[in-house]
């Protein structure tokens, strides 16, 4: 290793145990078992639905973590991190699992939600317009209503107040809806709903959960004002850069410089990883599922839907690798060389197994460039971080495979972004403008400008803060571009995201999701690792040139 080679070695660790030191100020996780097996969470909800005399032989169930964003956030912004976090531990309404219940051929579904720690949130019968049963008077009905509020969500019928009460009329019977309410605090104020069911003669539903005041719903909706602008902005440019990769695409396809068979590699390979992710997602598949048809058919028109959503994405990358790669033709650059021969499988090249040990080093950089920003921003404005886990988090933690799902995932995004972003975006502005600096900052703004309103990433305020910091880590990036090829950046994206994105399993403090989670991260040091595996045993290839 040459002297910049040890520098960028000493950059990255210090940036690494700064980021990994902060990740808790970074990303701090709502204080719950967020790793609970669905095993558990399911037989749980079963067990519940069985103790309300409802008989689930044969049911499938599926759950799905879920956060109440708006209202964490506000609970969050007027009572105080430790006050937030304790009436989580507690069992709020803030977090929970959602358990959902069907049977072949049976349209009698279940839904349960529990928080995690056992505590029943919801729960509720789903009934056709048909559904025979008694039609109760009002006050027999809300004598039903009063019980459940007792036997389910343990609570004193005296302790909270009737707000309201519909009726509704059926073909063949008539359904009570009764909605309480009680004071949770005054001043911030904070009410808890309660909402029971009675169809016929049985409930049906019951559901509680926290109210937002009106006053603080209109202010989350005016603050997001200047950050749809920022975003805007952002997905305007971003726009007229793929508009300008369209017309690049076409005309070196018409003069037929244009490899569609290289070109075409990585788009697949970002289709084949989110088709993947979507396989995973088994309670999206169960939710989707009409049980009045066979499962495969649902599967199949929800697979077949999700593709087709997904053709259009890579239509459009294969456009901007395609541009790519005549823009760096031209430049005489040749940084996606070492892409093309990772599409092509030679993982073992040197330059390939180089780009994966600078796109590990990097993303560490890039980890500690985010950490250090954020950490600033904090320090003068006072601006905070809003609690975990939400938006791209939940992906891995839904999977029926968290590991292999955060794989396929953010390989996919970091692809798309990377070949958007600083491939094309990056390439085009150097050939355009003669620019390095140009072709750094720019590309990096618009990543900074659309990723504004991404509530998963820090910091929550002020609304220009996120772009500020997102934009300097796409500098990052820009600069390795330039620096490096386009592998680094890519396989640095993968890096960063497989280390922000693992964390809550990283901090469950269980065993199987710990390990699981560390051999994740490594997954991009592959090539690196085995390159030096087979270099020593001196089965490798030439020895690749250190970058000038």
């Amino acid at each position: 290793m040459r002297a910049r080679g040890w520098l960028l070695l000493l950059v990255s660790l210090a940036a690494g145990a700064l980021f990994f030191g902060s990740l808790h100020l970074l990303w701090p996780l709502v204080d719950t078992d967020l790793t609970r097996p669905a095993d558990e969470v399911r037989a749980e909800a079963r067990r519940h639905l069985e103790s309300l005399g409802f008989d689930l032989d044969g049911y499938r169930a599926a759950s799905r973590l879920r956060i109440d964003g708006a209202v964490l956030d506000y609970v969050d912004r007027a009572f105080g991190r430790e006050q937030t976090q304790a009436w989580v531990r507690e069992g709020s309404s803030l977090v929970y699992y959602r358990v959902l219940f069907k049977k072949r051929g049976e349209s009698i579904g279940y839904v349960v939600r529990l928080h995690p720690s056992g505590n029943v949130i919801a729960w509720s019968k789903s009934i056709d317009a048909d559904h025979e049963g008694a039609r109760l008077p009002v006050e027999q009905a809300r004598t039903i209503a009063s019980r459940r509020l007792d036997e389910t969500f343990a609570l004193d019928p005296g302790t909270v107040e009737e707000k309201s009460v519909e009726t509704r009329e059926e073909s063949d019977l008539r359904a009570h809806t009764f909605g309480y309410e009680r004071l949770l605090s005054a001043e911030p104020e904070l009410r808890e709903r309660i909402t029971i069911t009675v169809a016929g003669d049985e409930p049906t539903f019951g559901s509680r959960y926290w109210l937002q005041p009106p006053a603080a719903r209109r202010e989350a909706r005016a603050r997001q004002a200047p950050r749809i602008a920022l975003e805007t902005v952002g997905f305007l440019l971003a726009a007229v850069s793929g508009i300008a990769a369209i017309f690049i695409f076409l005309r070196h396809l018409r003069d037929g410089s244009v490899q569609l068979g290289r070109a075409a590699v990585w788009p697949a390979i970002v289709f084949v990883c989110l088709m993947a992710t979507f396989m995973l997602e088994g309670a999206s598949l169960v939710a989707y599922w009409e049980p009045l048809w066979p499962l495969w058919v649902s599967a199949f028109r929800y697979f077949f839907e999700r593709a087709g959503q997904q053709v259009w994405l890579v239509l459009f990358l294969l456009a901007l690798v395609a541009a790519g790669n005549a823009l760096d033709g031209k430049l005489g650059a040749g940084r996606g060389n070492s892409l093309a021969l990772a599409g092509r499988g030679k993982l073992l090249h040197p330059s390939v197994a180089l780009a994966s040990g600078r796109g590990f080093l990097i993303g560490l950089c890039c980890g500690g460039t985010l950490s250090l920003a954020v950490l600033a921003v904090g320090w003068l404005t006072g601006g905070g971080t809003s609690l975990q886990p939400r938006g791209f988090f939940l992906y891995s933690l839904n999977s029926a495979s968290p590991a292999i799902t955060s794989l396929l995932f953010f390989l996919g995004v970091a692809l798309a972004e990377e070949l958007g972003y600083r491939y094309f975006g990056g390439s085009w502005l150097l050939q355009l403008t003669g620019s390095r600096w140009l072709a750094i900052l720019l590309p990096g703004l618009i990543y900074g400008l659309t990723h504004t309103r991404m509530d998963f990433l820090p910091p929550a305020d002020p609304f220009w803060a996120r772009a500020l910091v997102l934009t300097l880590v796409g500098c990052v990036w820009g600069w390795a571009f330039l620096r490096y090829d386009a592998l680094t950046v890519v396989l640095s994206h993968f890096t960063a995201d497989l280390f922000i994105f693992n964390w809550p399993r990283l901090a469950s403090g269980e065993t199987l999701p710990v390990v699981s989670s560390l051999a994740t991260l490594a997954v991009p040091l592959l090539p690196a690792i085995l390159f030096a595996i087979c270099s020593a045993a001196g089965r490798a290839g030439p020895r690749p040139r250190p970058a000038s």
